[in-house]
């Protein structure tokens, strides 16, 4: 932490001995012609003021900071009490048993895998993108895994949407050829290829529809051409998470 702050300060520092230097060797000959001398001598006083001034901060700043510096210093250079010690020792002990239980998790993976989706485990509270039956193939909806069955082929899953009624969403059980992952929101994606043809969830709905990337944004938002859209070359951006790669046969 000292070193960082002392970096960082070294470069103010710096910056300000270079105003000061730079003041104080510049030359009024040419700024000034046919101003009058009372003028000049004004402006040339107050300049020495401010060199002065930047002076007297410069120096004032370097004795506080290593004053800051000397106790960090002491504070960093005592050992550890016990009562921290065992404060650690008791949070490593539970972060291992945390992970222990994370990686015993029973999960499943999906049939698709592509370069542009990551090919994580599935496991209890996932987002998936489930094919309907008895729909046609190309419309999919989000739901959430509930339980993993079996081999981990086969998934309870729920749909997080009401139905007409306010009751809870409907459940199913899914093949590990009906669902595809939807990837969570921190994980690092491939951006597509413009033409690419994809899967994605139309904005203010929770089922997907076949797409073609038409470009990406900076914020990474996908730029799409939805199928069947009834405005001509219309474009719609889709969160990046939301657009899937299309599970080709």
């Amino acid at each position: 932490m000292s070193v960082d702050l002392q970096g960082n300060w070294d470069i103010v520092v710096t910056s300000l001995q270079d105003i000061c230097n730079a003041n104080e060797t510049i030359t009024f000959n040419n700024i000034y012609k046919g101003v009058s001398n009372s003028t000049l001598q004004q402006d040339i006083i107050d300049h020495k003021s401010n060199i002065g001034t930047g002076k007297r901060l410069i120096k004032t700043s370097q004795q506080s900071l290593k004053l800051i510096i000397d106790k960090l210093s002491e504070e960093q250079a005592k050992p550890a009490t016990k009562s921290i010690a065992k404060k650690n020792l008791h949070r490593s002990s539970k972060t291992s048993t945390s992970k222990k239980n994370v990686s015993t998790r029973k999960s499943g993976r999906s049939f698709w895998t592509s370069k542009f989706n990551p090919n994580e485990p599935i496991v209890v509270s996932s987002e998936v993108a489930y094919k309907l039956k008895n729909r046609h193939f190309e419309e999919w909806i989000q739901c959430e895994v509930m339980k993993v069955l079996g081999d981990g082929n086969k998934f309870e899953i729920r749909d997080p949407e009401p139905d007409e009624n306010n009751n809870p969403g409907q459940t199913f059980k899914a093949t590990y050829k009906e669902i595809l992952l939807i990837p969570d929101e921190d994980s690092e994606l491939l951006v597509y290829p413009y033409g690419t043809k994809v899967l994605a969830r139309y904005p203010e709905t929770t089922t997907f529809y076949p797409a073609i990337v038409v470009g990406t944004r900076k914020d990474g938002r996908v730029r799409l051409k939805f199928d069947g859209e009834d405005e001509v070359n219309k474009e719609t951006e889709v969160e990046r998470r939301l657009v899937l790669p299309f599970p080709d046969k």
